[in-house]
């Protein structure tokens, strides 16, 4: 507990809104889909799907997820997670994706959510999703502050050769793979 209450003082610290964004990809993603506060028809059924489970994600951050569909357009989602059903019945909410849970599938995926712990000691699996991605993928960890090992896999995630912009949410972290953008890091508030 006390390691998640320095860890978040240590966010608070560094963080920033948009005003601190200089990349106008990321800029715009913060302003316009992470800060987008207008109702959504979906959000009743995310609301209800949340009330009823007991999951490591928030309600503002299922929102999120829901709307970085369309605002991205992605259509081919992989979803590696203890708590796939309720992802898929978040992101699947009046947006018109496919959706797979399995590695088997080979060819490129617009988003690929998935929890930052099976990565750890594991340069594989990360190799594998690596191969997974194309050059506008999102792939998008919970949980990147839970605990020091999934700190450690972010910060080893951040450092990687093939991701170029990370942001980190506290509770997510999203991982870009836009070659035509300079290796930045942001640490933004939601």
């Amino acid at each position: 507990m006390l390691f998640k209450f320095k860890s978040y003082l240590n966010f608070l610290w560094k963080s920033t809104n948009q005003h601190g964004v200089h990349s106008p990809f990321v800029y715009n993603l913060v302003t316009k889909c992470f800060y987008d506060r207008k109702e959504r028809a979906s959000y009743n059924s995310i609301k209800n799907f949340h009330k009823n489970n007991t999951l490591d994600i928030s309600l503002k951050n299922a929102k999120l997820l829901n709307r970085l569909i369309p605002y991205l357009d992605y259509k081919k989602i992989l979803i590696l997670s203890d708590s796939s059903d309720f992802i898929t019945q978040i992101l699947s909410v009046n947006n018109q994706i496919s959706i797979s849970d399995s590695l088997e599938v080979k060819h490129p995926f617009d988003f690929i959510y998935m929890d930052i712990a099976p990565c750890e000691n594991n340069p594989e699996l990360l190799e594998t999703i690596f191969s997974l991605v194309h050059n506008d993928s999102l792939l998008l960890f919970n949980e990147i502050h839970k605990s020091q090992s999934n700190q450690f896999i972010w910060e080893q995630l951040q450092n990687n050769s093939k991701t170029k912009v990370t942001i980190d949410t506290y509770d997510l972290g999203f991982v870009f793979f836009r070659r035509e953008q300079e290796k930045e890091h942001f640490i933004i508030r939601v």
